[in-house]
Parts: structure tokens; sequence; C-alpha cells
């Protein structure tokens, strides 16, 4: 078995992006990831679609959209300008964009790109959209995980993470010790979103006994206002991004540990923090020496499901 390094440097970003401005905001994430890796970042994550910009044109027709406009496959422009970067700097980084699935096709997704110290490694696409990213990406069916020096990292965007915690809890029982949380949450009518995002992280880390690295956009929402798209013409629409990036993971004196970044810090920048993997045991996945076999049970966990998508409510989905 391969033997993995246990002590990672990981950097997460809050980050302001500019809609529709993927010049903009590809030079600024190029900039930031100079910036972590000059700090000792070894992972630097990225929000999700900080390349092009989250919120949905309500009133434009999907082929008119900007995310349908702006998608690139991966790999492509973006991903190899971002690849030239993290070889040059031995690095790893995962950023948010709209993947279009090949050239000429119409079916996009809402992606994390993922490149490393050899290049353009892959993607992992959003398996939940949430609301009205449906109204122009289309579901994911593939978790997503990357090997590294210090084993397979995992990845999750947003919704996936704090509602469906399965696919966290798979990524820990394939021997991942590390989650990546590319997000776009902030201020909302329907709940305190500092609840939901907090506690959904930490859930994470109390069930799956797994590091969490969780970057999320930040400020109001900037709209270029001319097509040039540039940065002295730009205007402010919505509520904006609730910031908060993190990295959080079990501790020694604390069940649950938070190790850079706060949830009430909007202010745009990087968190690093060294963290130890050997702490994400994962027990739950290990041999329970008094029964001999792991407390984690994915026949029975596969048996109900099964039963589930026999009942006449499910039936009609599959």
């Amino acid at each position: 078995m391969r033997e993995y390094q246990d002590i990672m440097n990981v950097a997460v970003v809050n980050f302001r992006q500019v809609w529709g401005n993927k010049e903009s905001n590809l030079a600024r994430i190029k900039g930031f990831i100079r910036a972590a890796a000059k700090q000792g970042a070894d992972l630097i994550v990225f929000p999700e679609m900080a390349l092009n910009g989250y919120d949905d044109e309500s009133e434009t027709e999907r082929d008119q959209k900007m995310q349908i406009r702006e998608a690139e496959t991966i790999p492509g422009p973006s991903t190899a300008a971002i690849a030239e970067m993290t070889k040059e700097y031995g690095v790893y980084a995962v950023f948010g964009m709209a993947e279009r699935e090949k050239e000429g096709s119409d079916i996009v997704y809402n992606a994390a790109a993922v490149c490393g110290p050899e290049g353009v490694i892959g993607s992992y696409r959003k398996i939940h959209p949430a609301l009205a990213e449906q109204c122009w990406c289309e579901r994911g069916n593939e978790p997503f995980s990357f090997d590294t020096p210090w084993g397979p990292i995992g990845i999750g965007i947003c919704y996936d993470t704090y509602n469906f915690h399965e696919l966290m809890r798979y990524y820990a029982a394939s021997g991942c010790r590390l989650y990546l949380n590319p997000t776009a949450i902030g201020p909302s009518d329907r709940h305190d979103w500092r609840d939901y995002y907090l506690g959904g992280l930490k859930q994470g880390v109390n069930a799956s006994e797994i590091f969490i690295a969780s970057s999320n956009l930040t400020g109001n929402n900037m709209v270029s206002e001319d097509e040039g798209g540039s940065l002295s013409n730009i205007m402010v629409t919505g509520p904006g991004f609730g910031g908060g990036s993190m990295i959080l993971g079990p501790g020694l004196a604390e069940k649950i540990h938070i190790y850079c970044g706060d949830v009430d810090d909007k202010e745009e920048g990087v968190f690093l923090a060294a963290i130890d993997l050997s702490l994400a045991s994962r027990r739950n996945f290990k041999v329970d020496p008094i029964k001999n076999c792991p407390d984690y049970r994915p026949d029975i966990y596969k048996k109900l499901n099964e039963m589930l998508l026999e009942t006449p409510y499910w039936k009609q989905f599959s």
C-alpha cells in the first residue's frame, strides 16, 4: 500500500467575482494562486463558479445565459492558463467554472476544475444543482477524487455538501482524508445562512471524521456594465455572498476544530493552515475489534436505496 504524507498546507480563498467577466476573474484567480503558493500552500481552493460568476439571469433564454455562452471544455483555455501556474509553483488548484461537455455541445455543468503540478487533472460536475442553477446546468453523475502525495482528495460543491452527506461519506469510506467544498452562499430570506453553512460543515466532520476545505464567494455581486467587462465600469446587484471560507476537521482537544477562517469574515483574501491528516482517523470505516468488521454498512444502505427505488414515488424517476 502506498504511504502518504500527513502534513499539508491548504489554502482557501474568500473570492470576489465579477459576474460575466471571465478575463478579470481568471487574472485574479492566478494572482491568488501565486500569493498562496508563496505562503507555502500545497493546495489552493476557490469558490463555486469563481471563473464566471454564480447568479442566474431569470429572464434570459437558456442558450443566451452567460454561463452557457462562457462555458469551456476541461481541458480548455482557462484550465490551461491555471495549469501553467500549478506546474510552475508545484501546487494543486481547484476552482469553480461552467464546463461544456465537449466542443459544440450545449450540455453544460456547474463544475470544479482541478489542476496540479503535472497539469490539468480533470473536473467534478455538481451532482445536485440547486434552485436556479438548474436553468442552465445539467446534473453531474459521478464522484471525483484525485490522487496526491497526501492521498486521494474528494470534491463536492455547495448543496452537495450541506444536504447530501452521502457524497462525503463515500469519499471518506474510499480513503479520502480531505474533502473540498467550493461554494456560493450568503444572505437568504429563508434561513440563517451561517447556521446552514457552518452546521453542514461541522456535521460532515462529525459524521465522516474528515477534513473539509471550504471556499466561498464574498462581497456584493459585481456586474460589468459594458460589453468589454471593464473593471472601471461595474455595478453592484443582489444581496451578495457571505465569505466565511475556512478549513475545519478533527482536532486533538476538540471533536471539530476550525483551523483557519471564520464564518463572519467577509474580507477578500487567503486563509491558510497546516493540517495533520493523520487526525482523520475515519473510525466508522475501520474494522471494529468487537465485531471484526466496520461500523459503516454499505450493504444495508444499498438495500435501503434499492427498496426506495421500488416504491411508486421513486419508480417514476427511474
